[in-house]
């Protein structure tokens, strides 16, 4: 085989340029290609030529990828030169980064694999062990960290979320650019320092922020207000709809206890859901069950109709004047009824009156940061939970953040 045929193979298929194919070898599922440097022997510090100040060698094996469902490595001979200058030094080789058992163009095709695939996965496509597949992508992903901050420009509107990382209750904080839908940052705790901590590092790039949006979480609100007092704060409508329902439930728990097992009964069956049910989510057999709950339970029928006056106040084209005073409205009209969970609502909404109307001046809402933790839940399940939280957010800014803006290109 021509010698310039067998630097041809090697550059092409495997992204290796100044060396030469000498020989191969199987060896069980494994390919081991016997190559030579064409070029001059450098030394690794001042790149000087020494093609006659060899010291002694050794044989270097790297990993370079893969051919028919077999790993592929090279063999070849490293020297160590007498430099005049810095000594005895390893010789200059362009395989792979210093002393790394794979080679560069690896770690650009391990990265696009785990990008799409778990790393185990991976490892059955690469013919290497699922440990090493680890290994490979978290230096190569910090490697390209950079990448993601220097990507992350101008942002205007954000959305701020909490994500359980790790069973035990153990949360962070995950903020997401709204108009590109992908992660700017995710902190190990959901506290305001943590919070503060990630506007700083970004900080040139939030100068031009005017909202952000986020669930009533006290820390995120804190640590927001006290960064950015001139940004916009929106309460994020479904998390202000599940509170509501959570108190409808309690108001129901508690009416429940005062009857007999058999109405009991009949009351988490047929009417739990339907309490909890938009009215404008119906179907027909949702409007007969709502009708059969004001036939046989008038009091949880009334306070059925509380939610969706509440709720329907967000659901028109209203403005904040007339808002609030739709609000202030129901507010006194709750107070007058015996259902003291919904007027425990009704006081921590005076409590947040103001930030809840900010909805009404920029209606954005959280539903790309749910998404987002969506897709963050299946990296989660895909990679069977991650001990090391640093490597999770990689992963993280891997797939949903611009990790690999310009990278895939």
């Amino acid at each position: 085989m021509a010698q310039e045929l067998r630097s041809q193979i090697l550059e092409i298929l495997f992204g290796l340029q100044g060396y030469s194919l000498k020989g191969l070898e199987l060896i069980g599922k494994n390919i081991y290609l016997d190559v030579e440097n064409n070029g001059d022997h450098r030394c690794s510090v001042c790149n000087k030529t020494l093609n006659d100040s060899k010291y002694d060698s050794h044989i270097r094996v790297i990993y370079i990828g893969v051919v028919n469902k077999k790993a592929v490595f090279v063999r070849f001979k490293q020297y160590r030169l007498l430099c005049p200058d810095c000594g005895v030094k390893v010789e200059l080789q362009t395989i792979s980064e210093g002393k790394s058992r794979y080679s560069k163009s690896v770690g650009s095709l391990v990265i696009h694999y785990t990008q799409y695939t778990s790393c185990s996965e991976a490892s059955h496509l690469l013919g290497i062990p699922e440990r090493t597949v680890r290994e490979i992508d978290k230096n190569e992903l910090q490697k390209h960290e950079e990448n993601h901050i220097r990507n992350v420009l101008e942002v205007q509107q954000i959305g701020i979320d909490e994500i359980a990382h790790k069973k035990g209750h153990n949360y962070g904080t995950v903020v997401i650019n709204h108009l590109t839908s992908k992660v700017i940052w995710m902190s190990k705790d959901r506290t305001s320092e943590s919070l503060k901590e990630i506007y700083n590092k970004f900080g040139l790039s939030f100068e031009s922020l005017k909202v952000a949006s986020m669930d009533f979480w006290k820390p995120y609100f804190k640590a927001t207000q006290e960064t950015f007092p001139e940004v916009l704060i929106v309460y994020d409508l479904f998390h202000l709809a599940r509170i509501l329902n959570r108190y409808i439930e309690e108001e129901r728990r508690l009416y429940q206890k005062s009857l007999s097992d058999e109405e009991r009964k009949y009351i988490k069956k047929h009417t739990r859901w339907i309490l909890l049910r938009r009215r404008k989510n119906f179907k027909d057999y949702h409007e007969n069950r709502l009708q059969e709950l004001k036939e046989k339970n008038e009091r949880l029928y009334e306070m059925y109709l509380l939610k969706e006056d509440f709720l329907s106040i967000f659901d028109r084209n209203n403005d904040r004047k007339s808002a609030e005073e739709m609000i202030l409205e129901w507010i006194e009209n709750t107070k007058k009824t015996t259902f003291e969970a919904l007027k425990k609502f009704a006081r921590s909404i005076i409590a947040r009156l103001q930030t809840i109307l900010n909805w009404f001046d920029c209606p954005v809402s959280n539903g790309k940061s749910e998404g987002i933790n969506n897709v963050i839940k299946t990296l989660l399940r895909r990679g069977y939970g991650y001990k090391d939280f640093e490597y999770f957010r990689l992963k993280v800014l891997q797939k949903c953040g611009y990790l690999m803006v310009n990278l895939n290109e």
